[in-house]
């Protein structure tokens, strides 16, 4: 029997027809982007100023690095990790206790990542072994691990004066500081991705299971290295959630869940997995970002931001479906 090397397994987003699909995805999201920026400046001149711009990136922050791992998820065929938001709480609350309990930074951001590590093992070791949807999986540890969030924590304070504060609240070359780690994760992502060895190995498992595992590729170990991944970088946005957080709310993940989801489906991310681009979700979050602040400039209510999120994700997964449906039918 004839083993084929894994470097010349061909994952179907490699392709230059996907690639010219992926650039097209970006072309499309950046003229929808520029078109809301122009007719919100239209409105108000004053939408271009400073303040907008901060608010604009500061939300990118948050989303994009929980988006980059949702992403993960998807393209990994895990379908979606409903509990991302709990990771980053999850996160954003140990690193009050343990600064509270005077640990030096350093080492109260690694603990508390892998308090979110452990959550995603968990979330793995159910998925994994036990075989239970994902989706059921993550929904259920993402209200369990709310509700007991709730139970415990009322409200976290961060302390101003604390290094965790200082970096949340300061530029870097005109922008949030914060926002730099989430565009360097983006880059970092898509090189691991498209160049390297294991993101293949990922991108392999999520495009066709059956063919990765012929392949040699263990499907165990990238669904758990998946999850944990994931909860890893909901972790990342914790720390950057209580950098410019004052208060943080257990509940406070509610606002990010449909946006998230809403930005990994309208960057061309397949729900079926196998497929994305993570440069066209920096743009994605960049749109969805631009978004509440829009909003408030022409004076609508923020509920009008949960409504438009949602038609949005009806349209991108729309497409998806039609997009798969499509390539079965070849």
């Amino acid at each position: 029997m004839t083993h084929l090397s894994s470097s010349r397994f061909k994952v179907p987003s490699l392709r230059k027809s996907a690639d010219s699909e992926y650039l097209a995805t970006i072309l499309i999201l950046l003229v929808v982007w520029i078109f809301l920026v122009v007719i919100s400046v239209i409105n108000r001149s004053d939408f271009l100023s400073r303040a907008t711009l901060s608010a604009v990136t500061f939300n990118m922050c948050i989303i994009g690095i929980l988006a980059i791992g949702q992403g993960f998820v998807v393209i990994s065929g895990g379908i979606l990790d409903l509990s991302i938001t709990v990771s980053m709480l999850i996160t954003s609350f140990m690193i009050v206790v343990f600064y509270d309990l005077g640990w030096n930074t350093p080492l109260l951001i690694i603990v508390s990542l892998l308090c979110a590590g452990v959550f995603g093992l968990f979330n793995s070791i159910l998925v994994v072994w036990l075989r239970i949807n994902p989706l059921i999986v993550t929904l259920a540890t993402g209200f369990a691990g709310g509700g007991l969030l709730l139970i415990v924590f009322d409200r976290g304070l961060v302390d101003p004066k604390s290094s965790i504060a200082d970096f949340g609240t300061s530029y870097l070359f005109g922008l949030p500081t914060a926002w730099w780690p989430m565009a360097l994760l983006t880059i970092g992502a898509h090189f691991f991705f498209k160049y390297s060895r294991v993101g293949r190995h990922f991108l392999a498992v999520g495009g066709n299971p059956l063919s990765s595992k012929a392949m040699g590729i263990s499907l165990k170990r990238t669904r758990v290295a998946t999850f944990v991944g994931s909860s890893i970088f909901g972790g990342i946005a914790g720390i950057v959630f209580a950098g410019f957080t004052p208060e943080i709310r257990p509940n406070a993940g509610e606002y990010y869940t449909l946006p998230v989801i809403a930005a990994v489906v309208l960057a061309g991310f397949s729900l079926a997995g196998g497929r994305g681009s993570f440069l066209a979700l920096f743009i994605s979050v960049g749109f969805l970002s631009t978004i509440p602040t829009a909003l408030v400039f022409f004076g609508l209510e923020s509920i009008w931001q949960t409504f438009i999120q949602g038609f949005i994700l009806i349209i991108a997964v729309s497409i998806d479906a039609y997009r798969i449906v499509k390539v079965r039918g070849r």
